[in-house]
């Protein structure tokens, strides 16, 4: 599958005491939550996951992975050692 990589100038202004970016028309849906990340000079906005709602949501979810053949091991963690002198 290709990935398409579109390049548009947003436009950004101050909103309150916000600085906002407005994305062109089509990029974003209303209510979307998104995770914005800083480097050097560059800003980096990418879509959250949307979460699951229902049971039905959390299972389908769940069923994207095949862990029927995998072994689970649960390793404790190793307790400190004390001086009760």
């Amino acid at each position: 599958m290709k990935t398409e990589i579109a390049v548009r100038p947003a436009r950004v202004f101050r909103n309150g005491n916000s600085i906002a970016v407005r994305l062109p028309k089509g990029w974003a849906k209303a209510g979307m939550t998104y995770t914005i990340r800083r480097n050097g000079a560059g800003i980096h906005l990418a879509a959250n996951e949307k979460k699951p709602r229902t049971l039905a949501d959390v299972l389908a979810r769940m069923r994207q992975y095949d862990l029927a053949d995998e072994e689970f091991v649960r390793v404790q963690p190793p307790y400190p050692v004390r001086d009760f002198d």
